[in-house]
């Protein structure tokens, strides 16, 4: 079927706007409509509220906020309804009579997590931390402490059907849902965790802005974080994931963060909790100070006006699947520099310019102490000593190790070369294994595939990404795609030729089977057969690789060893070409005289090529799987590697042994299938079909006719190639037994030439000179 340029165009233009999401904020009907008012009307009035607050006054109708841990206590069925009777909403303690933490936990941060040695006005805290911290968690408690009912509003709830136009109104409570369950809650004792802090310094005004603003006042005392946490049991079978915002107090090393969701709206949470721990004096001026921070925020951000539906959406599936979970962190101070010294360090991590900052020697990001607990789910998690070095450090590392990866790229694109020159005949390429190319081409492909999407997702590595995603793509797709082509063109006419076949020995007769029609497709359909085959496998295996990062551990690392493993055996293919193709050991190949016949018969590979690609292609594996320390945090496997490289050399060792000993000496002499030979003689009924056949008798000076000299006749016949006479040996005619088989060659089509012709010929192209057949390389 055929698709013209008009029907290409309208099948992408549907496509196009089949994928794209609705502009603005995603409000595609009426129903959606009034889920968003709704929902800014809740904010608008929450607020008010917020803005209503002081440091000594209590919560009001703020959603997820209206009951403390005491009211729960008293009555576990309390609904939240504002306002409670009974209810002190004009004073604040830190305690469990207004917090929504127990007595144990609100102690435990004062005491354990928020609560530093060392005399705190010395204690000098970096203003910048973005990075990603690593460590374990451990399950302190679970369901030891009464579960905070939270309500969610009933609109949240997406429409039954397109009739639907009025959301529904009311709150419930997740727990009354039979139709959900329980909330994922967290059932392992000890995990891993993963903690990125990225400091949110500006925002989108409008939901159309392309630019932000600054909002901080405060810049120098208090930042606002997005922090993103993500936890796992040891085998990744559980995740919890949590992404939101929180405030850090640069002069304390304090960093306060809470879950947002449609049940529990903790923006507004963050002032009074950042104040636990504190003395009553303090805590004034910490609300205040944290409060005026995500006033700002709000204002700037045009909070209200950006909301859109996938927001929305998202706030309620949170709600319904996820735990609510309040983080304190602790962070380890920077003693050793002043405020002025960490100036200069952060400034040159932005602007490098050489300013005196020794950034070698710059400490990682330290959480000291963290404790991690769910109001809802009633469970308790700490972890301690996790720790990441600077994002922007990190980065300069990436950059690093992407120039030498560049290098690599580079040096296998030489190599290459230096392989296809070698390689410059059609003979000689024939001898090349197409799998084996196509193992190292799937590999680099997918280098390059990836890289163009890391571009996109890290700007400030965007140039070295692309140069690496562009070397990686040339070498895949121009140099090593345009040899796979020319190893496919030489080999697209063998038949019945295998690894099965070659060691079962069940072959067929090469003349009877070189009889059948074969149409050989020209260059261009091979490129685009084989384009098309390399673009959508290379597709498919990304996708995979891609798609395995969310897989449990288990799997993820039993995907991962199998394709490193399975994609290091490139040289196996490239074995068993050799044993087809039958080369003969070295000391066989110096004995042969023709020049011509020794260049087919040399070592397919160069022994540079092998060693060089293979110690360019495990040099990442070993630093990823012996170096603890590398880039992306992999876990460290050196008995992998060993087997890895035990394996690689193995393979080498037999493609040597090919080399010296002969490709067939590990197979029994009766397994080896005969190939097609061309030298061998004629019978009168091939000589028939030739219309160029001359009986001369040779006499020295002097060639007579055969009726006077029939002891002496040679049968001869015209070479296509050189336009001149070739004595054959014909079984029939004893006389021309003298003939050297060895002279001449018969092809598989049945045409004969002089055997240096067509051995010259056969180096630039496999087909006959005179009716353009296949020929099987010699």
């Amino acid at each position: 079927m055929e698709i013209d340029g008009n029907t290409l165009i309208f099948i992408i233009l549907i496509l196009f706007l089949f994928f794209s999401s609705p502009g603005g904020n995603g409000v595609t009907s009426q129903y959606e409509f009034n889920q968003i008012h709704l929902f800014t009307q809740q904010l608008e009035t929450e607020y008010s509220a917020f803005q209503n607050l002081t440091y000594n006054s209590n919560f009001k109708n703020i959603t997820g906020l209206k009951l403390s841990y005491n009211d729960v206590m008293e009555n576990p069925l309390i609904n939240a309804t504002y306002p409670i009777d009974s209810k002190n909403y004009e004073q604040w303690y830190n305690n469990e009579n207004y917090l929504i933490m127990p007595d144990e936990i609100i102690q435990t941060i004062g005491d354990s997590v928020w609560n530093l040695t060392n005399d705190e006005q010395k204690n000098i805290f970096p203003p910048i931390i973005t990075s990603t911290l690593l460590g374990s968690i451990n399950l302190d408690s679970n369901n030891k402490y009464s579960k905070i009912r939270m309500p969610l509003a009933n609109f949240y709830e997406p429409a039954r059907d397109f009739s639907d136009n009025v959301p529904p109104m009311g709150e419930t409570y997740i727990d009354d849902w039979e139709d959900y369950g329980e909330i994922h809650n967290v059932t392992f004792t000890k995990g891993e965790m993963k903690v990125q802090f990225t400091h949110v310094d500006k925002v989108h005004t409008s939901l159309q802005s392309k630019k932000k603003k600054y909002f901080n006042t405060q810049d120098e005392n208090w930042k606002l974080l997005n922090v993103k946490v993500d936890f796992t049991d040891k085998n990744e079978n559980e995740k919890h994931s949590i992404n939101t915002l929180g405030i850090y107090d640069i002069r304390t090393g304090r960093i306060l963060a809470m879950s947002e969701s449609a049940k529990f709206h903790s923006l507004f949470a963050l002032p009074h909790y950042m104040s636990v721990g504190n003395s009553r004096t303090e805590q004034k001026e910490v609300f205040e100070q944290s409060k005026k921070l995500i006033a700002e925020y709000w204002n700037t951000s045009n909070y209200i006006d950006t909301l859109t539906m996938g927001y929305l959406n998202t706030m309620y599936d949170d709600a319904v699947e996820k735990c609510e979970f309040m983080m304190f962190f602790q962070l380890k101070p920077w003693n050793q520099y002043n405020k002025d010294q960490l100036k200069i360090i952060d400034d040159e991590l932005k602007w490098p310019l050489g300013r005196p900052a020794n950034l070698s020697h710059i400490p990682d990001i330290t959480v000291t102490s963290a404790l991690v607990y769910s109001p809802d789910c009633g469970i308790s998690l700490s972890t301690k000593n996790i720790h990441g070095e600077r994002y922007e450090l990190k980065i300069r590392s990436i950059r690093m190790h992407l120039l030498c990866g560049i290098f690599l790229f580079v040096a296998q694109i030489y190599l290459l070369l230096r392989q296809m020159q070698h390689t410059n005949t059609p003979s000689s390429v024939n001898k090349i294994s197409f799998y084996t190319f196509c193992m190292i081409n799937l590999v680099d492909g997918c280098l390059a595939t990836l890289y163009f999407i890391s571009a996109t997702l890290v700007p400030e590595l965007y140039l070295p990404l692309v140069i690496s995603a562009f070397a990686s793509f040339i070498l895949a797709s121009i140099f090593e795609t345009r040899y796979l082509i020319s190893v496919y063109a030489s080999q697209v006419n063998e038949r019945n030729v295998g690894i099965v076949t070659l060691l079962t020995g069940h072959t067929e007769d090469p003349e009877t089977s070189n009889q059948r029609p074969v149409v050989i497709p020209d260059e261009a359909s091979i490129s685009s057969s084989l384009y098309g085959r390399f673009a959508i496998t290379l597709i498919t295996f990304t996708f995979l690789i891609l798609n395995s990062m969310s897989w449990p551990r288990h799997f993820r690392i039993m995907f991962e060893y199998s394709a490193i493993f399975i994609l290091n055996s490139y040289w196996w293919p490239q074995v068993f070409r050799n044993a087809i193709k039958g080369i003969p050991s070295r000391r066989e190949r110096e004995r042969i005289e023709n020049l011509a016949n020794r260049r087919q018969n040399k070592m397919p590979l160069l022994w540079k090529f092998i060693i060089g690609t293979t110690f360019i292609r495990t040099l990442p594996i070993v630093y990823f799987f012996t170096y603890s320390s590398n880039i992306f945090r992999h876990h460290k496997d050196t008995r992998f590697v060993v087997i890895l490289s035990l394996w690689l050399l193995f393979q080498i060792a037999v493609l040597y042994s090919q080399d010296i000993l002969g490709a067939r000496w590990f197979l029994s002499q009766h397994t080896i299938p005969e190939g097609y030979t061309y030298f061998k003689p004629v019978s009168l009924a091939l000589l028939k079909e030739h219309d160029d056949v001359n009986d001369t008798i040779d006499t020295g000076n002097k060639a007579i006719s055969n009726e006077n000299h029939p002891s002496n006749i040679t049968t001869t016949v015209d070479c296509a190639i050189c336009m001149s006479e070739v004595p054959v040996y014909v079984e029939e005619l004893p006389e021309t037994h003298g003939v050297d088989i060895h002279d001449y060659m018969v092809t598989p089509c049945n045409h004969i030439f002089h055997t240096l012709c067509l051995e010259n010929w056969m180096s630039y192209k496999l087909q006959c000179p005179v009716c353009r057949a296949p020929l099987p390389p010699c």
